[in-house]
């Protein structure tokens, strides 16, 4: 039988009539937990959104809020309070913990991050006796490929870092924007996006818009540099071998390779892009697969049909190209006032499956935490057994969940993650939160390239961003340049919806 749960707070808030203390004093001095995560990467109540409710109660509280109040209630009566900031870029973190100017007590970096923190010694160990808490709720799936990233001593990054979300690198495309521009079917679409190649030729030409960000675009690239090679590998080892490569002469592969990709697009973005498809300004973007699966349904209000591709073809064969797979996870920076016990104890709250799903909800990311209430949301967001009726056997395809969710599940079986998914969800929202189980060997972790690697890196990516336009793309900017106030006036009028990713279904 399955179970589908709207109370998201159970292990969480209101444990209150089991673990409430009364007439414990306060501590003198009230202690402040200090977080550094990404931008809108967190659950933020609004009013509007899905009461959250529990023991009677309903929790119509930020998750930051929520946490203080679960610390109070089983931390006798202590009052703690949140420093609550954010960054823009993996770097922008860096450069900030590096100068020792503000501290904290729980940092969210990229995989990459984590080991070139790792590697500089300036992350702290979690304890042992905490280890298995902290691990406990998380994807088998993807401790297994933490355990694989290390750093440069050869450590594993699993004693320092948590997965907080996951996904790949794709593009995000309007195939009804192709067929009115460039005279394009439907299925002529589909077919380009499943390629990283299709970026290169004419028939995409100053349509799609690429990512400012070193990391993914030189993946991206580098990807397509050596794509026949990499249709020979057999492996994931193999090909995450290659995707790594960062000597002198794979800079220079890539960076040739890179600036024949801007050649061919509109231009960078660095978190335009999702608004953009939704605007119609462009018809494709390579984009995160959570940015991906905001924009396909913020898409939905203005009956616009977006898709999401993992391009992990190669001359028509899907398991012979490849694709970036990353995360982002919890650590503990190295401070002399490290409130140790408090970074803790929040990391193991937000990776509870209750609270886990409301940051899904709100962010549209996916969580690293699988467990019952995380395959709750997948039912309630994508499957025909999440909806009230039934369908038959030909209105939904089968897809296989079961490598994420695996040995995590109590009133579920393991043949429950094989999720009987609407058809229209697929290669959309659903291939965003959760790739295929059948390309996962064609996904690969960038890793840190080390301080001599990063200098070759970053000198390249500056050469690649400071040439110039080639002349069609400054006659495309300027005809879109008078379309920037409107697309404003548009930003404006019509706030942002952040909030909801849930698809409300009835029979």
């Amino acid at each position: 039988m399955h179970k589908f749960s709207k109370s998201f707070l159970m292990l969480s808030l209101p444990l209150l009539s089991v673990f409430a203390l009364s007439g414990c004093g306060k501590k003198d001095a009230v202690r402040v937990l200090r977080i550094l995560n990404c931008e809108d990467y967190i659950y933020e109540y609004e009013n509007g959104d899905e009461e959250y409710s529990s023991g009677g109660n309903d929790y119509k509280m930020d998750m930051v809020d929520q946490f203080i109040e679960y610390w109070k209630i089983n931390h006798e009566n202590e009052e703690i309070e949140i420093v609550y900031d954010t960054f823009d870029t993996n770097e922008t973190m860096f450069n900030e913990l590096k100068t020792g100017k503000t501290t904290y007590d729980v940092i969210v970096p990229s995989d990459y991050m984590v080991q070139k923190l790792l590697s500089n010694n300036m992350l702290e160990k979690f304890d042992d006796d905490q280890f298995d808490a902290l691990w406990e709720n998380i994807s088998p799936y993807l401790k297994d490929k933490f355990e694989g990233i290390k750093a440069e001593n050869g450590e594993s990054i699993v004693q320092y870092s948590i997965p907080y979300m996951w996904g790949t690198v794709g593009v995000m495309y309007n195939p009804n924007y192709y067929k009115n521009e460039k005279g394009l079917e439907e299925d002529k679409v589909h077919e380009l996006f499943a390629d990283w190649d299709s970026l290169y030729g004419k028939e995409l030409q100053g349509s799609f818009s690429i990512k400012d960000s070193v990391r993914d675009t030189y993946a991206v690239s580098l990807i397509h540099a050596y794509r026949d090679e990499i249709a020979e590998v057999s492996s994931n080892e193999e090909l995450t071998t290659i995707f790594n490569r960062h000597e002198a002469n794979n800079i220079a592969d890539v960076k040739a390779d890179m600036l024949k990709l801007k050649e061919n697009a509109f231009g960078f973005e660095c978190d335009s892009g999702k608004t953009d498809m939704t605007a119609e300004k462009i018809g494709a973007n390579m984009c995160w697969s959570g940015d991906a699966t905001w924009a396909i349904t913020e898409a939905e209000e203005f009956d616009l049909e977006l898709y999401y591709s993992i391009p992990t073809a190669y001359n028509g064969d899907e398991t012979k190209g490849a694709s970036n797979v990353w995360f982002d996870g919890f650590c503990m920076p190295k401070s002399a006032d490290l409130h140790k016990d408090l970074a803790q104890e929040f990391i193991k709250f937000m990776s509870q499956p209750e609270n886990a799903a409301q940051n899904c909800y709100c962010v549209g990311y996916t969580p690293g935490v699988a467990g019952d209430a995380m395959l709750d949301y997948v039912y309630d967001s994508y499957d025909v057994r999440g909806a009230v009726g039934e369908l038959s056997d030909e209105e939904y395809v089968e897809y296989d969940l079961r490598y994420f969710f695996k040995d995590s599940l109590n009133e579920y079986s393991e043949a429950d993650a094989i999720i009987h998914a609407y058809p229209e969800v697929v290669g959309r929202q659903l291939t965003a939160q959760y790739p295929s189980n059948d390309i996962l060997d064609r996904l690969a972790i960038m890793n840190d390239f080390g301080p001599e690697g990063n200098v070759r890196l970053l000198d390249m990516w500056e050469q690649v961003r400071t040439n110039k336009l080639p002349v069609w793309g400054i006659i495309v900017i300027a005809v879109e340049g008078a379309g920037a106030i409107a697309l404003a006036v548009y930003l404006i009028v019509h706030k942002v919806n952040r909030k909801r990713f849930k698809k409300h279904r009835s029979a």
